[in-house]
């Protein structure tokens, strides 16, 4: 530097590049919009999943509205299906009668299968669709809804539902009304091969009893040995959909007897005390007999087959057994008495039932065809 030219300016820094502090809530993350929300006093970063800044500000402003109202997904949105379940069913257990909490137990099994991989926030409709789809070959379309519907109600918890909820359309169900009467032959042959096997003892055994006593399958699963009185000939179903439904049964000897060979092999496996169940679970080779068998659908799956039968439900034993009262002559109050809680529009069906059999019961004693009577130039009327 040359001195006698006096002090040089001082050279100008480089200009630092100003930065407009963002003001929209919005930030890039490997190009991607992202934002942060304050929910109950945590901050809290959710990506837009859009590189457009339009796009991204719209999705934030829908957020902060949903947020505000109470609809942001909660944090179980981005765990797992197979993660939230067990959560929500302990507090179903808390919320839910023990009966409904178990139903929902088995409802969410076959969707753990299915879906119980995915995050909640990753389940579409088209899953759902794909879903039915599946499932509607295997049960009944009202079986799936119910499974759709407990789905429908994690997603709900989790702020998730509303998305889906245009595009989600419940299965038809069938409007078939009451179930299937047997004729005496399918009935004959059900039992018969019932039990021709030993492994088929208790759907052997408890169809004798829901013929027999008009019970439901979930009746019968619930009997407790309490619930049986030989001495007396009478059996009480208390587990039932319905308050009405608690009854006292008398039993006829086929009943009876069915009742006896469940009591002595629920005394092999263990049961003794009165609040024990009739029907002890077995699983995994464990007996318990504090809860009740869970299903015995596989045999009766395959005795149902065996018997040339393959479209039977269990079920629809009780609606054999309410038409045989119904044939008997039985009044609507005899059949709730003895049925417990009966639709209007089964009521309806057995009244008919009735009236067909006593057209039957006077056509089979028309056994004189008459003829006009004969004309002869000699009659006479006197």
């Amino acid at each position: 530097m040359n001195l006698r030219d006096g002090p040089q300016p001082l050279a100008p820094e480089p200009k630092r590049k100003l930065i407009a502090r963002d003001r929209d809530g919005l930030f890039k993350k490997r190009g991607i919009w992202q934002y942060r929300i304050l929910i109950n006093g945590r901050l809290r970063q959710y990506s837009t999943g859009t590189r457009s800044y339009r796009d991204a500000k719209k999705i934030r402003q829908g957020a902060l509205q949903a947020e505000a109202e109470g609809r942001l997904p909660t944090d179980s949105s981005t765990a797992r299906l197979s993660q939230v379940v067990p959560l929500w069913l302990e507090e179903r257990k808390r919320l839910k009668a023990a009966n409904t909490a178990k139903t929902e137990g088995y409802l969410v099994l076959p969707l753990l299968a299915t879906l119980g991989a995915k995050r909640l926030c990753d389940i579409t409709a088209a899953d759902i669709r794909g879903y039915q789809k599946k499932r509607i070959q295997d049960v009944a379309a009202v079986t799936v809804n119910h499974e759709v519907k407990a789905l429908r109600a994690i997603l709900k918890q989790a702020k998730l539902w509303s998305r889906l909820a245009d595009d989600y359309e419940r299965l038809k169900e069938s409007t078939r009304g009451p179930g299937r009467a047997l004729t005496d032959a399918e009935e004959a042959r059900l039992l018969d091969t019932a039990a021709s096997r030993s492994e088929w003892q208790v759907a052997y055994l408890t169809a004798l009893i829901a013929i027999n006593t008009t019970a439901r399958g979930c009746e019968i699963r619930g009997l407790r040995l309490r619930d049986v009185d030989l001495a007396k000939g009478v059996v009480i179903f208390s587990k039932s959909k319905t308050d009405a439904g608690r009854r006292i049964v008398p039993l006829n000897p086929t009943a009876r007897w069915a009742l006896a060979r469940l009591l002595e092999r629920a005394e092999a496996l263990g049961a003794t005390e009165p609040e024990h169940y009739l029907l002890p679970s077995c699983q995994s080779h464990q007996i318990d007999v504090t809860t009740p068998m869970i299903t015995w659908r596989t045999a009766w799956s395959t005795l149902r087959k065996k018997a040339g039968l393959p479209t039977l439900r269990f079920h629809d034993l009780r609606h054999h057994a309410i038409t045989k009262l119904a044939e008997s002559g039985a009044s609507d109050q005899t059949i709730m008495a003895l049925a417990g809680h009966v639709s209007q529009e089964m009521l309806s069906h057995y009244s008919h039932v009735r009236q067909q059999a006593k057209r039957d019961a006077v056509e089979a004693i028309n056994s004189y065809q008459p003829g006009e009577p004969t004309t002869t130039e000699n009659a006479t009327i006197q």
